[in-house]
């Protein structure tokens, strides 16, 4: 297994990057530790520590009764040294942005539905800049306030999966350091910006989602327009090193046990581990996840919990039926109503992604692969759904776009159980036939079709878990959580 991340770590690194990529300007206070806390799901005393880590490494100053001040960290000679750094990472920057360009759409779309934006207190501040003429103060200020949308939005992953944006656009340098960009981008987008306060406000989603997506679109032509313009003036191109992209919504909380619980948990509900047959013993699941006997005997003791499997003194341990019993007990507690609120926020999310995700990949399907997928196709005991995002995630080309389809997937194995039971078999028949008649339509050439029908997915096993959550478990928190509505995602000649 992967080292774990610690809550500390994983903080520190997330708000020194947004410092370092002028997310936070020299001479700007940080948020409160109360909101770093909420943001970051971490008490008071880790951001505390983080806080001492950053005053230590000359980041910011702190103060008695204030809030600690960023500290600048730029020197009078270093654009060119800023510049070359950039061009180190053109190809990632660029791939960057056109994911986000695909994905954010939908998201804001979706988060704005019963928003008035003109409450938030970014929405002012950008107004102001723009009324101003300040177009560095107003892209600051619209971006605070995409951030401030998607949290209201009720999905923790939509500002999460922003967050990140801002953390690997290098934003701050093309808005800032770049003269060219600021000219032939900035100033002609001024009244665009004014424009995009509009779209905010706008009633009809798929207007807002073509006019949002026509803006992202025209954000990242012109990030790369302004690349191959840099890279034409220095003297020497540097060798591409890469970004390596990062997102991990389970920072901080992806310990060791729980990622053994959810990978055993996903195989009892393929199959793989079928009722009545016993788990291997805890020495070989030790060797196999590369961890000590306790924490897979933690492991177990979890999902003796859940009701998935009991422990045999001198046998070993069985799966058996989902025990109700027991997961209504659980479904009181706080941790495991956590998780369960985290799983149906990645299936929206999903549902929200995939399309467009689907839409890219669709023209690099292979005949060879539409057949190998038709013989997958044949096994009434099978999950087609799983098999066909497998070829999705191999087309998808752009890999922070993989990587957030990865992640999403892993957060998506934990609720597997909810998924398939206790109406396992019509709800894997539906989800085969939905998949199957998606297949169809990309044998047709449809891919538009193809892509909705995949989406359609993961919305009917989003409105499936919601209610058997709500119904059989009394789930009641999840209650609140909203089914994307198809509206969001289709539209006349919309280009992915």
């Amino acid at each position: 297994m992967k080292p774990q991340e610690t809550k500390f770590t994983f903080v520190y690194n997330e708000i020194k990057q947004c410092i370092l990529e002028g997310q936070i300007p020299p001479g700007n206070a940080l948020p409160s530790s109360r909101m770093y806390c909420e943001q970051f799901h971490v008490s008071r005393y880790t951001i505390n520590r983080v806080f001492d880590a950053l005053r230590e490494d000359g980041l910011i100053d702190i103060q008695p009764r204030l809030a600690p001040i960023v500290v600048s960290t730029k020197e009078a000679s270093n654009t060119l040294n800023a510049v070359f750094e950039v061009l180190k990472q053109k190809k990632g920057i660029l791939q960057v942005y056109q994911t986000f360009a695909l994905i954010l759409p939908s998201l804001w779309v979706f988060a704005l539905q019963g928003c008035d934006v003109e409450v938030l207190p970014h929405y002012e501040q950008a107004m102001k800049a723009l009324r101003s003429g300040h177009i560095a103060g107003a892209w600051r200020s619209l971006s605070k306030l995409g951030y401030e949308i998607l949290k209201i939005g009720g999905n923790s992953l939509f500002s999460e999966l922003y967050s990140t944006f801002g953390l690997y656009n290098k934003l701050a340098f093309f808005a800032e350091d770049c003269p060219y960009f600021s000219e032939h981008f900035l100033q002609d987008s001024a009244s665009g910006t004014s424009v995009m306060m509009d779209i905010l406000k706008d009633d009809d989603p798929l207007t807002k989602y073509n006019q949002l997506s026509n803006i992202y679109q025209n954000l990242t032509a012109s990030i790369e327009d302004t690349l191959n313009y840099l890279s034409k003036t220095m003297p020497q191109c540097p060798v591409q090193t890469g970004l390596k992209f990062s997102w991990n919504p389970m920072r901080g909380q992806d310990y060791y046990y729980s990622k053994i619980v959810d990978d055993i948990n996903l195989k009892i509900g393929l199959g793989e581990y079928p009722v009545g047959i016993f788990l291997p013993y805890e020495k070989q699941l030790a060797s196999q996840y590369d961890v000590s006997i306790s924490t897979v005997r933690k492991a177990l003791s979890e999902l003796e919990q859940r009701g998935f499997v009991k422990t045999l003194n001198g046998k070993g341990t069985i799966v058996i039926e989902p025990d109700d019993t027991k997961l209504h007990q659980l479904a009181l507690n706080s941790g495991y109503v956590e998780k369960a609120q985290r799983y149906l926020h990645a299936l929206q999310l999903m549902v929200l992604i995939i399309r467009p995700a689907a839409l890219v990949a669709a023209p690099q399907f292979t005949g060879a692969e539409l057949d190998k997928l038709s013989d997958r196709f044949t096994s009434s005991h099978s999950i087609y759904l799983g098999n066909i995002l497998e070829f999705i995630m191999k087309h998808t080309t752009l890999e922070p776009l993989y990587i957030i389809l990865s992640e999403i997937s892993h957060l998506l194995e934990w609720g597997h159980h909810f998924t398939y039971y206790p109406t396992k078999r019509h709800t894997i028949f539906h989800l085969n036939k939905q998949v199957i008649l998606a297949l169809q339509q990309l044998n047709k050439g449809n891919a538009s079709s193809f892509a909705d029908n995949i989406a359609d997915c993961y919305r009917y096993i989003l409105v499936c878990v919601k209610k058997n959550m709500l119904e059989r478990y009394k789930l009641y928190s999840v209650a609140n959580i909203r089914i994307p509505e198809k509206y969001c995602l289709k539209s006349n000649g919309m280009r992915p």
